[in-house]
């Protein structure tokens, strides 16, 4: 609704320029948009009043006594332009986020709005983010990333879960590795830099390993998002165990990815009764590999480790910090947008997508509840 004491401006992504008399050209740099809009001059008068300073009455007054334009003209162009996200409200609300947070993130802030129409709404997506509480169990090369990422984007609560020692072979994967973090708890040494990162940041640290009698319902129902890319005692046992509990209680969770070889994975979001859950995905897995058969290696008793690069960690991590922040923010209706797990190959650069889809009769996620965003 319109109100007379309003302030709009023209969006912060939004380039416009006067092709000609006739038509202005908008370009949305957020989303690299272009939209061409049919104009009288009258209209170039508005938008050159529209300075994020004056409010609808004052402009109304400028257009009336300047140009003899009606309210009600500039009433409908001003639903026209907003409707088509050239301009947005000023915001009002700075009681949302603080003066300092408002600063911190107005990049942020201004990517949101690009999405949520309104710069108000990209501040609310931001306060959302900031009063949320991650659990990442496993921060090696992409679980270390992805708290890193989040603490950037203004998660207000980490909690890291491993077990595991910072060791030198970690230099060229772990992008919090330091050289003075070697033989310490990987938590602990990532609890620092996250601190270094946001001084307004909560971390907790839980320096455990999962086994099969770990008790994990009571952490998981105490958080907003979970995300897993913990790999001992095996990737596929920890996935299932966490996301178990994770349906039962009906909170979103990420399976990272992590990478072997020259294939790196993006993770799989996991949006209970909506998206395919882990044992959908196991099932999958099942069926495909179902004729494959390989002999047992001749040698029994080697040294096995795969190799990594910090690139393709980060690869893995900001794909899955991507999809965790459009989750969280509200940006996207992820129960029409969300992507099965992707596969990315470093020779050739190319990402293709497994053909994975929620199983009905699944006996984690095939019942009947409702998923509300």
């Amino acid at each position: 609704m319109i109100n007379d004491n309003d302030i709009y401006k023209i969006k912060d992504s939004v380039d416009i320029f006067l092709s000609n008399e006739n038509y202005i050209l908008a370009y949305f740099m957020n989303t690299r948009q272009r939209k061409s809009f049919r104009v009288n001059k009258e209209a170039v008068h508005l938008l050159e009043c529209i300075d994020g300073t004056r409010n609808l009455a004052e402009i109304k007054e400028i257009m009336q006594n300047r140009y003899n334009i009606v309210s009600e003209y500039v009433n409908n162009a001003i639903k026209t332009m907003e409707n088509a996200h050239i301009i947005t409200k000023v915001n009002k609300k700075h009681n949302i986020l603080s003066k300092e947070e408002l600063q911190r993130y107005s990049r942020q802030i201004n990517y949101f709005g690009e999405f949520l129409e309104s710069e108000e709404k990209g501040i609310e997506a931001q306060k959302n983010i900031i009063n949320s509480t991650i659990i990442i169990f496993g921060i090696g090369a992409v679980g270390g990333s992805i708290a890193i990422e989040l603490a950037m984007a203004g998660v207000g609560k980490i909690i890291l879960y491993d077990f595991d020692k910072v060791e030198v072979s970690d230099a060229c994967r772990h992008i919090y590795f330091k050289e003075e973090y070697i033989n310490a708890n990987k938590t602990v040494a990532l609890k620092k830099e996250l601190e270094k990162i946001n001084k307004n940041i909560k971390v907790e640290i839980i320096q455990e390993s999962m086994k099969p009698e770990t008790k994990i319902e009571n952490l998981i129902k105490s958080v907003d998002f979970v995300v897993n890319t913990m790999d001992e005692p095996y990737i596929g046992y920890t996935a299932s165990k966490i996301s178990r509990v994770c349906v039962k209680y009906k909170i979103a969770h990420y399976i990272a990815g992590g990478f072997d070889a020259h294939l790196a994975s993006t993770g799989e979001l996991i949006i209970p009764y909506v998206t395919p859950c882990v044992e959908c995905y196991a099932k999958h897995f099942k069926e495909t590999l179902k004729d494959w058969k390989p002999e047992k290696h001749p040698v029994k008793n080697r040294y096995r480790e795969i190799g990594g690069l910090a690139s393709m960690s980060l690869f893995s991590s900001s794909y899955a910090c991507i999809e965790i922040i459009k989750y969280i923010a509200g940006l996207i209706p992820m129960e029409k947008s969300f992507k099965v797990r992707g596969e990315f190959l470093f020779p050739d650069m190319s990402l293709t997508y497994l053909n994975v889809e929620k199983n009905p009769n699944c006996p984690v996620c095939g019942g009947a509840w409702k998923y509300e965003s």
